[in-house]
């Protein structure tokens, strides 16, 4: 006898938040999403705005403006930058 918080259904998807790769993988398809697990946001008046995930993310670190961040959420395994 389960819990019932995690009965979720099938079992068909499997996400991996790794520390340099973030990996989703869907059963008999593999692995769907390989990205870095780098997040571009832009800083101004309010709450912060996505502007790149992944890859793009990836290619804009230390070539953004000011008001442009790219960060790496997961640090050593565990999530530091929510």
């Amino acid at each position: 006898m389960g819990f019932p918080i995690f009965n979720f259904g099938s079992r068909d998807l499997a996400i991996d938040l790794g520390t340099c790769n973030t990996v989703v993988y869907l059963r008999d398809r593999g692995v769907v999403i390989d990205e870095p697990s780098v997040v571009a946001l832009e800083y101004g008046s309010g709450l912060p705005k996505v502007r790149a995930v992944g890859g793009d993310a990836k290619l804009m670190v230390g070539k953004t403006p000011a008001n442009i961040r790219s960060v790496r959420p997961v640090r050593k395994g565990v999530i530091a930058d929510l």
